[in-house]
């Protein structure tokens, strides 16, 4: 009988271990499942959903799977451009004493980029510096994250102006990739290569376009695709081969349907909408123009709809963080409760009125966030109020000034002083045209920037209603946005322009007529070409000239360099 119960007790013992390895496998193979789908969506740029099922499934996983998923949700916020939310959760995550050193290099290449993207150099390089040393050490870690790697180098080399040693590393990457048969970064591979040939060599730089596209399809990524098929048209587009660059671009608009990507779909239609305005067809440029505009709305709704949800995640967390840590002092005390029960009574009833205490704690703390919330809104509100009223002061002051000068002009007897006055009248008022159409918010990035084509025409406009010498004006004027800073400058350079114009251009018989051209010549450089059909340039060896000294000055502002001929002028200007 003893011998049976033994036998049934072997049996129920075995079939509980069995169970246990089962479910501890179970768990496994769910995670590792769960980390494939989220790596799949990543490479795919369905960032959205992986996220979400991130959000959804981490609390269901140990701290060593937690650290994993948190891994990559750094690079699914740094690809949202949440990029303040991810360094707070890289941050974390390198403070954290249990991750393993794959994670940490994953995060170190990960934060070098968030850094490029933010102009941090130092920081950039030190990040590298610090993923090429884990390497080093381990070098198994190599096979999945060393193209990677080679890819951010490159890239922190190429944005800095080291464009051989970026364009070196570029092909070591592609060497490695080779190599370990990386499928998922070769194509960045060829693209970094076709963007380090962007400024000498246009037809290698198109190979490795062609290239990159082909990989992509290969993989079906259409997000990646349509990106591809944008920098096609943009090649074409910079180069005035307008009928290529629509080929391109109707081709990622007839698969723009198939990607969820807002940002990439909205930068097609904007491509398409600058082709058909280069061909002179306004109506339909226009319409595409509205569906860029469109997604590009939807975009930042998107964005900062999930900046919400982050902050609501964070908020959560620290919630949970506080609760598990009371729950764990509650459970040690249960237990130092059961081993002297004789004063179980006393101890519960302190506890409970510790909790109660700790909820009114909460509430109270509560009450005061909610307060402070009014108080920073009003103050929020009280500052917006008085932006707006500075800058309806200083624009009131510079009418005043203008008004002054008028009235000094009209009191003046030497005409000579009275063209002074004129002079100064234009200049001041091409300042206030600038204050009109700036936006003061307390928030310096909302309306920070000013249309170049609309400032431009309105001095023109005003110099035409305000002269005495009838002149006509033709511009080709991008729309360009600048800063108030920087179109100021602007602005009281072209004021000078025309204004020498006026008074110094012979243009025999005919009307004056005014050229000017303002272009982006690249990503980072501003042309302006400026003429008038003068056939005389009267103050050619006037070097105390006030205005070729203030047309010097404000080129000097603008950090460019000019050229001239007779009164033809070009400048060039970097666009920061």
């Amino acid at each position: 009988m003893n011998f049976i119960q033994t036998q049934l007790t072997v049996r129920i013992y075995f079939s509980l271990v069995l169970i246990l390895i089962q479910f501890l496998s179970f768990g496994q193979n769910s995670f590792q499942s769960l980390k494939q789908d989220l790596e799949h969506k990543i490479v795919y740029s369905d960032f959205r959903k992986a996220l979400e099922i991130i959000n959804k499934n981490r609390e269901r996983y140990n701290d060593a799977e937690k650290n994993d998923l948190d891994v990559i949700k750094v690079k699914i916020l740094t690809e949202f451009g949440l990029y303040d939310e991810a360094f707070k959760l890289s941050q974390h995550l390198i403070a954290n004493s249990q991750i393993t050193e794959e994670q940490k290099l994953k995060i170190h290449v990960e934060r070098a980029l968030i850094y490029e993207i933010n102009e941090e150099n130092k920081s950039c390089l030190s990040e590298l510096q610090k993923a090429e040393a884990l390497l080093l050490k381990h070098p198994e870690l190599k096979v999945k994250n060393y193209t990677n790697f080679l890819i951010r180098k490159s890239s922190y080399y190429r944005v800095n102006g080291f464009s051989n040693k970026a364009y070196e590393l570029a092909i070591q990457a592609k060497k490695y990739a080779e190599s370990v048969d990386d499928k998922v970064n070769m194509p960045v591979v060829e693209l970094i290569l076709g963007l380090g040939n962007r400024k000498t060599n246009p037809e290698a730089e198109l190979l490795h376009y062609h290239r990159s596209l082909y990989l992509y399809k290969k993989l079906n990524h259409f997000e990646a695709v349509i990106s591809m098929y944008c920098n096609f048209s943009h090649f074409y587009f910079s180069r005035d081969n307008y009928k290529m660059a629509n080929v391109y671009v109707d081709s990622a608009i007839a698969i723009s349907s198939k990607s969820n990507v807002l940002d990439y779909k909205a930068d097609v239609f904007q491509m398409k909408s600058n082709i058909l305005e280069k061909q002179n067809k306004a109506d339909s440029a226009l319409y595409y123009y509205k569906i860029a505009s469109e997604l590009f709305r939807k975009y930042n709704g998107e964005q900062r709809d999930l900046k919400v949800k982050e902050l609501e995640i964070a908020y959560n967390f620290e919630k949970q963080k506080t609760e598990k840590q009371l729950l764990q002092k509650d459970i040690k005390t249960t237990r130092f409760l059961n081993v002297i029960l004789f004063i179980l009574i006393i101890i519960l009833a302190f506890f409970t009125w510790q909790i109660a205490k700790n909820k009114r704690k909460i509430e109270i703390q509560k009450q005061k966030i909610a307060e402070n919330n009014i108080t920073l809104k009003n103050n929020v509100e009280e500052k917006q109020f008085l932006v707006q009223e500075l800058n309806h002061r200083v624009k009131n002051n510079l009418a005043v000034i203008l008004s002054l000068i008028d009235f000094q002009k009209d009191q003046a007897k030497n005409e000579n002083y009275k063209n002074r006055f004129d002079d100064l009248y234009q200049r001041i008022k091409t300042i206030n045209i600038a204050h009109e159409l700036y936006s003061y918010n307390v928030n310096y990035n909302d309306n920070a920037l000013i249309e170049a084509p609309d400032y431009i025409n309105k001095i023109l406009e005003y110099h035409q209603n305000s002269t005495l010498r009838t002149f006509n004006y033709i511009n080709d004027i991008e729309l360009i946005y600048f800063n108030v800073d920087k179109v100021l400058s602007l602005g009281l350079l072209v004021n000078e322009l025309v204004t020498n114009s006026i008074k110094h251009a012979d243009s025999g018989t005919k009307n004056l007529v005014v050229h000017l051209a303002l272009r982006k010549t690249d990503k980072n450089t501003v042309e302006l070409n400026y003429s008038d059909n003068g056939t005389v340039f009267n103050f050619e060896n006037n070097k105390d000239s006030l205005g070729l000294f203030i047309i010097e000055g404000m080129v000097k502002q603008l950090k460019g360099s000019y050229t001239r001929e007779k009164a033809s002028y070009n400048i060039l200007f970097p666009n920061e």
